[in-house]
């Protein structure tokens, strides 16, 4: 396959960089996947024929592009231009850090919190137990009839 057909299959302009490349190819692949046809046998063939078509494109462009790279020298970035996105990567990941921390001690609070609910209605359950079961264990006087205060029955052949 020839490049100016390879750009064209990508929807793309001769001078598109690296980068343009590999996003018209992302895009291109999430649309004609043959995955989102599965339940249509016609599209999904054809969905295959078009992905093979992008893959030899972009395997094409992506191999004209390195041996065109290697045929140009490569220029070194100044060292100022390296400062400033320092200094961005670092304010991104100190706003990152700010959040994760947030977020870890809004839920260890909220953690805390359920734990001493569950452990007070753990308790409250045990009292109000006690109180309305208050000599549910135990037998009456009516042990002849097999039944306790709380009219259990002791079961067939016991009493």
């Amino acid at each position: 396959m020839d490049i100016e057909q390879s750009f064209e299959i990508l929807e793309l302009d001769r001078g598109a960089s690296t980068d343009e490349i590999k996003q018209s190819y992302k895009d291109i692949v999430t649309v004609w996947h043959p995955d989102r046809f599965s339940n249509n046998p016609r599209l999904k063939q054809k969905a295959e024929e078009k992905l093979k078509e992008v893959n030899v494109a972009y395997d094409t462009l992506k191999s004209y592009l390195s041996s065109e790279q290697r045929m140009e020298p490569k220029q070194e970035k100044a060292q100022p231009d390296a400062a400033p996105y320092d200094n961005k990567t670092e304010a991104v990941v100190e706003a990152g850090t700010g959040i994760a921390l947030s977020l870890w001690s809004y839920l260890s609070s909220l953690f805390q919190s359920v734990v001493t609910d569950v452990k007070t209605g753990m308790e409250q359950g045990r009292l109000d137990q006690s109180q309305r079961g208050a000599g549910c264990g135990r037998r009456g006087s009516r042990r002849d009839k097999g039944m306790g205060r709380c009219g259990r029955g002791r079961g067939k052949g016991r009493g």
